[in-house]
């Protein structure tokens, strides 16, 4: 028997109803429910396939899109079934993404029946002409709505996702939707500053001077604010963009930022097993091709270097509350010298960082600059002596093209 790998899972449901304008996500517009029916057919085959070994036992689940909730709860919950037959299943954590104009009552009670225990509800705003300014198909009301059904429904963890900097978005804007967001009383808040993504419709409308952003002092004012806002409602930054009541942190985003092996199923997901991050198709047709055919539907394999892993472990751990924990790091990557990684940071502002019980953390200050100090770590070599790089497995690799199971071996090997 062999020994089962303690793991993540995210699956992908790539269908929406319409496009967001800032989404540059592998995502799709709804082709209708023969679409849907047939892309949970081809998933649920990948699921199977994938653990036919048994070899991962499952810690977490989290459904993301796309909105997933498009699918219905007899769909979703044919989901769950599979990974329970097709892996050691035992998560503590199942989440759904949700958009608040695509869930009932009925889904909702059908989904906490099913297995799922939390719910992630992408409201962004709750000013009603933002809303649409951004393409979302939901309402304030439809937010609050979904929000007492999921507490009907059983469920009593929730988290809402919100967005500032947005076109058009004042401060009194963005002040009545956090405030309103915490009339909910969720147990967590993701919390993101507006990105323009190359190839969305928001950089064109911005190229085209058809929208302005805040200026920079605003957003700044919105980021200051929330940051007080909620740490008088008693939520904790335990993540960069991410706020929890003390014991609701995101259990399977933790597994991310710790660098921690994670399966991804379903077109476009990407996992990180073994040491090695693979992609599946991205296209659903092409992924679905790929499953029809007893191919395994990837995209790319690559396997990090020793250096390489060494940064993801870092700028992963930093974006937390906890930071990196120095001991554990130096047993990870032996050929670490702590003078390397010291020199790198002391060549940032003394208060951006600082070293308390063999932990290594970003100041607050620091946290604003996460992005830089991982672009600066990207220029750095930071184990000595200097790491070769992997043999390379041999994989040719096309981006609509699916791998062989000859070719994808080295992998998915245990």
């Amino acid at each position: 028997m062999i020994q089962s790998v303690k793991a993540a899972l995210y699956l992908h449901f790539p269908y929406c109803r319409s496009r967001c304008t800032y989404c540059d996500f592998n995502a799709y517009t709804d082709g209708g429910e023969l679409a849907r029916s047939q892309y949970i057919e081809a998933l649920c085959t990948d699921i199977e396939r994938t653990g036919q070994e048994r070899r991962y036992q499952i810690q977490t689940v989290f459904c993301g899109g796309g909105t997933p909730s498009l699918h219905s709860a007899a769909e979703l919950a044919r989901v769950l079934d599979t990974c329970r037959a097709s892996f050691d299943f035992r998560p503590g954590e199942v989440t759904l993404e949700a958009n608040p104009g695509t869930v009932s009552l009925e889904q909702l009670r059908g989904l906490r029946q099913a297995g799922f225990n939390r719910i992630s509800l992408g409201v962004q705003t709750f000013r009603s002409h933002l809303l649409e300014r951004l393409n979302r198909i939901h309402s304030a009301h439809e937010v609050e709505q979904a929000v007492d059904w999921a507490r009907q429904a059983g469920f009593d963890n929730l988290s809402l996702d919100l967005i500032y900097g947005l076109p058009g978005q004042t401060q009194d804007d963005w002040r009545d939707t956090l405030n309103r967001a915490l009339q909910l009383s969720p147990q967590h808040l993701s919390i993101y500053q507006l990105t323009v993504e190359p190839g969305t419709h928001l950089e064109a409308q911005l190229r085209n001077r058809e929208i302005q952003l805040p200026h920079e002092d605003a957003t700044w004012k919105m980021d200051r604010w929330v940051r007080r806002r909620l740490r008088t409602a008693g939520m904790v930054r335990y993540e960069v963009s991410n706020w929890s009541l003390p014991g609701y942190h995101a259990r399977h985003n933790m597994v991310y930022w710790k660098d921690l092996p994670y399966l991804g199923l379903g077109c476009g997901a990407t996992g990180f097993i073994n040491g090695w991050r693979v992609r599946r198709l991205l296209h659903p047709h092409a992924y679905q091709q790929a499953i029809a055919h007893g191919a395994v539907p990837l995209a790319s394999a690559e396997r990090r270097d020793s250096e390489g892993a060494l940064r993801d472990c870092l700028m992963m751990g930093l974006r937390t509350r906890r930071g990196v924990c120095l001991s554990s790091l130096g047993r990870r990557f032996p050929d670490l010298q702590q003078k390397t990684l010291e020199a790198f940071f002391q060549g940032l502002p003394a208060n951006w960082w600082f070293i308390r019980g063999n932990r290594l953390r970003l100041t607050s200050k620091g946290s604003d600059f996460v992005s830089s100090v991982c672009e600066e770590m990207m220029d750095v070599r930071l184990l000595q002596p200097a790491q070769p790089a992997l043999a390379d497995p041999g994989l040719s690799l096309t981006k609509n093209r699916a791998l062989s199971g000859a070719e994808i071996a080295p992998a998915l090997a245990p």
